[in-house]
């Protein structure tokens, strides 16, 4: 027997033994460093989606802003809407003086100089023409008759409605890309009902403009969302009681909100009585007198904020019936309705379209 043989054949299976534990160890430390690595790049990933979410509020408008948002680079948006705002102001703003829609009011007609004062204008046409008049940015000097700004609002008799509303109707201006103009002298345009969803818009646009995916921006009550929130959710907006004394209950429903823009309107809480007549602060421009609908609240989900302002504002105009009709010849908006009966229960209306987004 060759010993030097055997003992080179042993020696050569154990150092192969060797190597492949070897090969396997390494295989394995690998492998579980992998799986460290992954599993703490994930971690990373959530713990970074979860701080990522940015915060900005302001104000503007008369009123507040907040917007919540996703960006990697964790930027601040807050001057570039703020400056945004104030621009868009010096064109729509009925408070601020100077501005292009006031411009217009105290002439026969306006060449546009901002890009905001056109886009409103064909907007405020579209609603008027749908909703048979029940929108109607000439409504103006009617507001201007009653004054709700005031503790008592003014009462103006028959005969000065019916002068004043030989001036009122969308029809009496025309307008193109460029400019502007009225077919009567004594015509006044008030934004105040669509305006605000637009700055939302614009707003929005502008983020988008810089790769945000995840957001959601409130104005004043009104919002437009897109993605999903920090948790990963759709963004989930509550819609208040409008009667809280009567219940415990302080939201009527929670509406989740897919891309979408969201806006409500009611007249519970701004309105006024008169001879035993109560009145809400919102003008039907077809007749020139305030209105009390049984629409008590009216929230409107549409794909911009600027439609969504526009009609639930005119919703509170119709009032239930007429809304339903309107609500037919509009596919993509939807509407959730508060409204009292013919016994003063209050009860709710949901379209088709918005009841799976409907989560309470």
């Amino acid at each position: 027997m060759d010993l030097s043989s055997n003992f080179a054949s042993d020696f050569k299976i154990i150092m192969n033994n060797r190597q492949k534990n070897a090969i396997y160890s390494l295989v394995l430390i690998l492998a579980v460093a992998t799986v460290w690595f992954l599993r703490n790049r994930v971690f990373n990933e959530n713990e970074e989606s979860k701080v990522a979410y940015i915060y900005i509020n302001g104000e503007a408008q008369g009123t507040t802003y907040n917007i919540t948002y996703l960006d990697s680079a964790s930027r601040n948006f807050k001057s570039a809407v703020d400056s945004l705002l104030l621009e868009f102001d010096k064109s729509l703003s009925t408070y601020r003086k100077g501005s292009e829609i006031l411009t217009f009011n105290e002439n026969d007609s306006f060449y546009f100089k901002l890009p905001y004062f056109q886009p409103v204008l064909q907007a405020s046409q579209a609603v008027y023409e749908a909703s048979h008049g029940a929108f109607d940015p000439t409504v103006y000097p009617l507001m201007q008759a009653w004054n709700f700004k005031q503790e008592k609002p003014t009462i103006p008799d028959s005969a000065r409605i019916d002068s004043i509303k030989n001036y009122i109707g969308f029809d009496k201006i025309t307008f193109n890309e460029k400019v502007v103009k009225k077919k009567m002298n004594k015509v006044r345009l008030d934004f105040n009902a669509i305006a605000q969803g637009y700055s939302i818009d614009v707003v929005f646009n502008f983020l988008v403009s810089e790769g945000i995916e995840n957001m959601m921006i409130e104005l004043g009550g009104e919002l437009r969302a897109k993605g999903v929130n920090a948790n990963g959710d759709l963004w989930a907006i509550g819609i208040d009681n409008p009667k809280p004394e009567a219940s415990d209950v302080k939201r009527i429903a929670i509406i989740s909100v897919d891309d979408k823009a969201m806006s409500t309107s009611g007249n519970y809480r701004n309105y006024f009585t008169y001879e035993g007549v109560r009145y809400g602060h919102t003008i039907d421009p077809r007749t020139g007198y305030p209105v009390q609908r049984d629409i008590i609240s009216a929230t409107v989900v549409a794909p911009t904020c600027m439609e969504a302002d526009a009609w639930s504002t005119t919703f509170m105009v119709t009032g239930l019936e007429e809304a339903k009709e309107i609500l037919k010849t509009l596919p993509n908006v939807s509407a959730f309705f508060i409204y009292e009966d013919g016994s003063g229960e209050m009860k709710t209306f949901t379209s088709d379209n918005l009841s799976s987004n409907i989560i309470l």
